[in-house]
């Protein structure tokens, strides 16, 4: 499954580069880098287009180059929030030019033929990259699971209801 191994090796390259020496915050913190890995397939599969693996893992490199060019990360006490926020930013200025890039008929068309290549080699009777449906699954797995506090509302008595 190839969102799985993205996952996994997001989280990998994350733990090596990120938390070298607190394992403890890493495990802590999962779920919110797995929301953050996933956050762009969720973003593009809400809008109905797709992009394959390779292109998703190109964005979130470009997202890590981001922080560590313009990020002071000796600084940033928790990554895990500080990466998720830098995935949300970025996907809500560049999120468009995916989008046009994922429905462009360029694209589908070198899509599809990849798509042939690779079902010949494997002869496979359906071999369409489902990464970002996959990914986006994920992700709203994960946010689901995330328990929500919710605000309780406190009644303050009326002059009447006190007699």
């Amino acid at each position: 499954m190839p969102a799985d191994s993205l996952v996994k090796n997001w989280l990998h390259r994350l733990k090596n580069q990120f938390y070298p020496d607190t394992p403890k915050e890493f495990y802590q913190q999962h779920s919110i880098l797995i929301t953050a890995i996933t956050t762009p397939a969720r973003w593009l599969d809400e809008r109905g287009v797709r992009l394959p693996e390779a292109r998703l893992d190109a964005i979130l490199t470009d997202i890590l180059r981001g922080i560590m060019h313009h990020g002071d990360t000796a600084r940033i006490g928790y990554f895990c929030r500080y990466y998720l926020k830098a995935v949300q930013d970025h996907m809500a200025h560049q999120g468009e030019k995916y989008y046009e890039e994922g429905k462009s008929l360029r694209f589908i068309v070198d899509s599809a033929l990849e798509n042939l290549s690779k079902r010949q080699v494997a002869k496979l009777p359906d071999a369409q990259d489902r990464t970002t449906v996959e990914l986006a699954a994920l992700n709203r797995l994960v946010n689901s699971t995330r328990v929500k506090k919710k605000k309780v509302a406190v009644k303050t008595a009326t002059q009447q209801e006190l007699f």
